[in-house]
């Protein structure tokens, strides 16, 4: 029986942390992810093949103060070149979002009878947006129109979507996922925590240190400067720790705010308390879970963003970590109430009560670590996750015979 071509666009963002979802689905589908020349994320280690198209606006990328230009003229700033013939042939197209450049390029693709199907995920939490540029605005409605199955992150996502116009027989809530062998804790028989000591000793901790951790974009929407005032507020006020664990801050992650957070921390004399690392390898991030105590996503919305997912929760939940997160779009449904302390968007002084709680509560850190790992298990597992995808393509694709 022959195996279903899929390609799996997803242009600039193509990344390991978004395609492992797919990996597992090798074994009934002929995988392909399409991603940019120009790409941000960390591609390596992907199972299955890639093809990387450029980009066709490449020059305008690299400014985004030329952003809203394109998103004025072009609706977008992600269209892909020679994508027609690249996709020629696919049984379906899997792409990403109802407002990208090269969803709409599936869509039309499919229109011309290149391909057959297309599916796609939806991480989008805000109605509307973006629906002020008219462009936009009709790449969502050709999309929407044309579309065979939508894939919500979560229910904030599907909400989105049936406001949006889109029938609720056409979503299908489907989770991000994390593969829990390779994330997990040290207890597993596969680690033995070796590797987690040397990372610590990399990063200048002891190993009574009690080391919390935030990973992901340096921008500011992602709260990074509530965690500094928080490590301020513990390291410099009356939290000062001198026999007991020593509190420390390891900060992963690289983008336009590095800087800016770099020179606060200096200035703030937290040098020997928050610690930068810049982007690292993904097959290094399970390690790097496993050397913190607790994680932390301080995440603040926007106008035109709040928190949609939060892929890097349940890499901290499948590790065995309590979370400490803000209360801003989907954080709070993706990790549940037993596995975190939530405070409101903004506010370092109750971010650092939370960090400060979990600090002096061994056995709560450990109640939230396993209901964490336990939810992960049940509810994001990549085999789980990825046979639910397997079943949707199946149906999409079966409408066909």
């Amino acid at each position: 029986m022959r195996k279903p071509k899929v390609a799996i666009v997803r242009g600039p963002g193509l990344s390991k942390w978004e395609m492992q979802i797919y990996e597992p689905l090798d074994k009934w589908f002929n995988l392909t992810g399409f991603g940019a020349t120009d790409h941000a994320n960390d591609a390596r280690d992907i199972t299955f093949p890639l093809k990387h198209l450029p980009l066709k606006f490449k020059f305008f990328q690299k400014f985004p103060q030329f952003t809203q230009l394109m998103n004025t003229y072009f609706g977008d700033t992600q269209w892909l070149g020679d994508f027609d013939g690249c996709v020629r042939g696919y049984d379906l197209l899997h792409t990403v979002e109802l407002r990208n450049g090269y969803t709409l390029q599936a869509v039309r693709a499919k229109r011309r009878g290149l391909v057959k199907r297309v599916t796609a995920t939806i991480y989008e939490n805000i109605p509307f947006v973006g629906d002020e540029y008219p462009r936009r605005a009709k790449i969502k409605h050709e999309v929407i129109a044309y579309i065979d199955h939508f894939l919500a992150a979560n229910e904030a996502a599907r909400q989105c979507l049936l406001v949006e116009g889109v029938k609720e027989e056409k979503i299908t809530i489907v989770p991000q996922s994390v593969d829990i062998n390779g994330f997990a804790p040290d207890s597993s028989k596969r680690f033995v925590g070796l590797r987690p000591k040397k990372l610590r000793e990399k990063y200048g901790f002891s190993a009574n240190d009690f080391v919390v951790l935030a990973t992901g974009r340096m921008v500011w929407e992602k709260g990074w400067y509530d965690i500094v005032r928080s490590a301020y507020v513990i390291s410099n006020i009356k939290y000062r720790i001198s026999k007991r664990k020593k509190i420390r801050f390891l900060l992963v992650g690289d983008g336009p705010e590095l800087k800016n957070l770099k020179r606060m921390v200096n200035a703030l004399g937290l040098d020997n308390v928050v610690t930068f690392t810049g982007n690292i390898a993904y097959r290094v991030m399970p390690d790097t879970f496993r050397a913190a105590d607790i994680f932390v996503l301080a995440s603040l919305p926007t106008r035109v963003w709040n928190e949609q997912f939060g892929g890097v929760l349940i890499e901290a939940m499948a590790t065995g970590l309590p979370i400490v997160g803000t209360l801003n779009g989907g954080i709070e449904e993706t990790v549940g109430e037993t596995g975190g302390l939530f405070v409101p968007p903004q506010d370092f002084f109750q971010l650092n009560q939370a960090i400060i709680k979990l600090y002096n509560n061994p056995m709560l850190r450990l109640r939230m670590g396993e209901s964490n790992r336990a939810k992960v298990k049940k509810q994001y597992d990549n085999h789980i996750v990825a046979e639910n995808i397997k079943n949707i393509w199946l149906s999409v694709l079966a409408v066909l015979e």
